[in-house]
């Protein structure tokens, strides 16, 4: 589905990314991990078109995606849930949900959409009692829920989450989790990028872990926690 192979990246004359690689099939999640500032936040920068590769390629379903501005990415199936959440703070809810929302089926001979106001609602029933409410006036845990939902309302085939838990109090955390699980039965592709090491290695079927910009591991979520070294040299603080 997604493939990344060497990719490089950064930001004018600063090189941030010196040659990240990873791919995700369909149906799988696979969570981008390492430590702060060792470019996750980057990579999935270069994968919506926000910013240009300087080199190696980004393709989707076998198609090239390295050059397209993010709306064509988005178009492909590709949900951002992104970090800091970035809603409309002067929309509502609804609205917040309504204006991102495509009629795209989930995978090829999908049918209708799956995700609909309907689906969202039930998936967090927090946010239909809020639905009437500004964005700037819900809390951060419901905002992580309207960021999840708003990106779930595109009907991606991909969704990304960069630090899906961060900030949040640990019963908001739970919850989100929880949906994660749903969202993974129900065979939804995702990269995830979140620190909370055993939360990711329940949900996750495979990590790749990236250090100063280059994978230097990646395997099965498995291997990764039987893996001490590389927990301690690349994910401990």
């Amino acid at each position: 589905m997604l493939k990344i192979d060497n990719l490089t990246a950064g930001y004018g004359q600063s090189q941030v990314l010196f040659g990240v690689s990873l791919s995700i099939e369909a149906g799988q999640v696979l969570a981008l991990m390492g430590r702060n500032g060792m470019g996750k936040t980057t990579t999935i920068s270069a994968v919506m078109g926000l910013i240009p590769p300087w080199g190696g390629t980004v393709s989707f379903d076998g198609q090239g995606i390295g050059r397209m501005p993010p709306h064509r990415v988005a178009r492909l199936g590709v949900g951002l849930v992104p970090e800091g959440r970035q809603i409309f703070p002067t929309l509502t809810v609804e609205e917040n949900l309504v204006a991102t929302a495509a009629a795209r089926g989930n995978g090829p001979g999908a049918g209708a959409a799956r995700w609909t106001l309907e689906a969202v609602w039930e998936l967090f029933p927090r946010l239909r009692e809020r639905r009437r409410n500004l964005g700037n006036r819900l809390s951060g845990g419901e905002q992580q829920m309207l960021a999840i939902g708003r990106a779930l309302m595109t009907n991606p085939r991909l969704l990304i989450l960069d630090e899906a838990t961060e900030g949040l109090a640990p019963v908001i955390r739970a919850e989100i989790w929880a949906v994660l699980e749903t969202l993974k039965r129900e065979g939804q592709s995702i990269l995830l990028v979140d620190k909370n090491l055993l939360a990711v290695l329940r949900l996750a079927d495979a990590c790749a872990v990236i250090e100063k910009g280059r994978t230097v591991w990646s395997g099965s979520s498995a291997d990764l926690g039987r893996a001490a070294d590389i927990q301690e040299t690349y994910l401990h603080i």
